[in-house]
């Protein structure tokens, strides 16, 4: 394995999914819950992420998060 350091970026796309899982979870569960699920998915070490996908491109030695959503959704409709 190549010692390649990739950057991660996120669009406003996706920054702006995170802020509105942030405010929804605050709001309907807790704002401890909000933080550590909202921390988790800035993390983003992983694809699936309790019931959020994160959707990512890579180019050159980057990584773009493109888009974050709850899986309990129509993913068509987080793409629009």
């Amino acid at each position: 394995m190549s010692n390649v350091k990739l950057v991660v970026s996120w669009t406003q796309n996706a920054k702006e999914d995170l802020k509105e899982i942030y405010i929804s979870l605050k709001k309907e569960v807790s704002k401890e819950t909000a933080l550590k699920i909202r921390d988790e998915l800035f993390d983003c070490r992983r694809i699936i992420i309790r019931n959020y996908k994160v959707l990512y491109q890579f180019k050159d030695n980057s990584i773009f998060v493109i888009r974050v959503f709850n899986s309990f959704q129509n993913p068509m409709k987080s793409l629009k």
